[in-house]
C-alpha cells in the first residue's frame, strides 16, 4: 500500500485519467445501520417524487441484498447509480458515475462527492431508517476504467491531487486529506480497478435523524 501524507505536493503525472468518465465514491455507514432492504421503498420514492433533488434521470430499483458483500440495493439512473453497497461487508452509500458528464475529471469527482453527500444526508434524516448514519471521516474512491485509468503507480499518482482538490473544493480548504492506494495483489500484478481510501480530518459531520 502506498501512502501520501502530503498529497498536495505530489506532482501530477501525465496519464489518460482526465478521459476517464466513470468514477465511484463511497461513504461508509456507522455501526447499527439497518439492513439493505429497508432502503428499497426510499429509493422508489426518490424516483416517484424527486425528493433526492438531483438532475439525474432515475429509472428503477434493483435488490441484490441477498448477495454476500455485494451491491446491496441499487437505484439505477441514466447517467449515474446510487447503491447501499455491502462490499467488504462494510455497508455504505456508493455513488457511481457511468456516463458522460460535462467537465473534466476533477469536476466529475467533485460532483460524485456532492451527490453522495446529498443522498447520505437525505437517508440519514429519513425516520424509516433508524440507526442509519454515515461516517464523514472516510471515503472510498474508485475509477473503473482500465483503458484510461489502469491500476498502476502512474495513474494513482495522478489521482491523488484530484482527490485532494475535489475534497477541499466541496468540504473546505481546512480539511485534512490522507490518501492511500487500495490494491488487491496477485503476485506482482495489481488487480481490480484503480482505487484509493481517503481519510479526512475536520470534515463537516453528515446530518442524522434524531432518535
Amino acid at each position: 500500500m502506498t501512502t501520501f501524507t502530503n498529497p498536495l505536493e505530489t506532482t501530477m503525472t501525465t496519464t489518460s485519467l482526465d478521459r476517464a468518465e466513470r468514477v465511484q465514491l463511497k461513504l461508509f455507514a456507522t455501526p447499527g445501520a439497518p439492513d439493505a432492504p429497508a432502503l428499497i421503498p426510499v429509493f422508489h420514492e426518490w424516483i416517484s417524487d424527486g425528493s433526492l433533488e438531483t438532475d439525474e434521470l432515475l429509472i428503477d430499483v434493483a435488490d441484490y441484498s441477498h448477495v454476500k458483500a455485494g451491491p446491496g440495493v441499487l437505484l439505477i439512473g441514466h447517467g449515474a447509480d446510487w447503491s447501499y453497497d455491502l462490499e467488504e461487508e462494510r455497508p455504505g452509500l456508493l455513488f457511481s458515475r457511468k456516463r458522460a458528464f460535462a467537465g473534466d475529471f476533477r469536476a466529475r469527482l467533485e460532483d460524485a462527492l456532492r451527490q453522495a453527500l446529498r443522498a447520505a444526508g437525505v437517508l440519514a434524516l429519513d425516520p424509516r431508517l433508524p440507526g442509519l448514519a454515515f461516517d464523514a471521516r472516510e471515503l472510498l474512491v474508485r475509477v473503473p476504467d482500465r483503458l484510461h485509468a489502469p491500476n498502476d503507480d502512474a495513474s494513482f499518482a495522478a489521482l491523488v491531487p484530484h482527490i485532494v482538490g475535489a475534497v477541499r473544493a466541496v468540504l473546505g480548504e481546512d480539511v485534512g486529506v490522507r490518501v492511500s492506494r487500495v490494491a488487491k495483489e496477485r503476485s506482482d500484478v495489481a488487480t481490480g480497478p484503480l482505487a484509493a481510501r481517503v481519510v479526512l480530518e475536520g470534515a463537516p459531520a453528515i446530518a442524522r435523524a434524531q432518535a
